[in-house]
């Protein structure tokens, strides 16, 4: 029987990979995974058989260490649907948390009731997209809370872990691009030895963007302004577009790391 502590966070603690015998061959899958398939009724427990009535057997277990540095998105909602996709696009990235927050330009304001089915449909979504693309580790998708209320847990240390990258995309004069940031982490590190970050957080705006002191609340908790490119870009455009460059700049760290 295939186990893992739900007590535990699931993008915090080592993940296991399941090899099962099925029908059409040998299938890898994530426990976790298999443990909210399972509840959920797609699969028994006794003999392990789908509901299709093939037995699946247990042939292999590997233990996957979770990456050195993750990745996690601060989004503040957008409207309709789109942040489904998203999260099911940051998934797919390989992103270990979600913050949904509520800023005072979101046109997407919803009630509590609302914003915990939401959280329910998002951790739902991020089930699906790790079964697509094989992600063993399924993110944690935190409560919706308003922007201020983030920020503040997020300067009082108790969101995030001290070494973590806070980066906000801005196309404020002088800001610095990820490449120029990435740059200054490698020369810090080249020079004092300075950690590496073990997260990188991205905050991103609403369609309207954050208010002037939404981004000085920001700078306070110790987001980072970076440029994503020259042009106004789409909430998930800017999301993935982020999430993108920052999976780069985690590969860059693991690979100095490891010379």
């Amino acid at each position: 029987m295939l186990t893992a502590p739900e007590e535990n966070s699931p993008s915090r603690t080592p993940q296991y990979v399941a090899e099962v015998q099925g029908l059409f061959g040998p299938v890898s899958i994530s426990e976790v995974v298999f443990q909210k398939i399972w509840k959920r009724g797609d699969f028994r427990m006794s003999g392990l058989r789908t509901l299709a009535g093939e037995t699946l057997e247990i042939v292999s277990r590997e233990q996957i260490a979770p990456p050195l540095c993750r990745l996690a998105l601060a989004l503040a909602l957008p409207k309709g649907s789109l942040a489904d996709e998203i999260v099911r696009a940051a998934t797919e990235v390989g992103i270990a948390e979600f913050f949904p927050i509520l800023a005072a330009r979101c046109e997407s304001k919803p009630d509590a009731a609302r914003a915990a089915h939401k959280r329910e449909r998002w951790r739902a979504i991020a089930v699906e997209a790790c079964k697509q693309c094989g992600n063993p580790f399924v993110p944690e998708i935190f409560p919706v809370v308003p922007a201020a209320e983030f920020f503040e847990k997020i300067a009082a240390g108790g969101a995030v872990p001290a070494e973590t990258l806070k980066l906000t995309a801005s196309l404020e004069a002088g800001t610095r691009t990820c490449r120029e940031i990435e740059r200054d982490l490698r020369a810090a590190n080249a020079n004092s030895g300075a950690p590496f970050p073990r997260r990188i957080l991205w905050l991103v705006g609403p369609e309207g963007d954050f208010t002037p002191a939404e981004y000085a609340t920001a700078r306070a908790a110790g987001f980072v302004p970076a440029r994503l490119g020259e042009l106004v870009l789409r909430v998930p455009t800017a999301a993935l577009y982020a999430l993108s460059v920052a999976d780069q700049m985690r590969l860059n760290f693991g690979k100095i790391g490891k010379n």
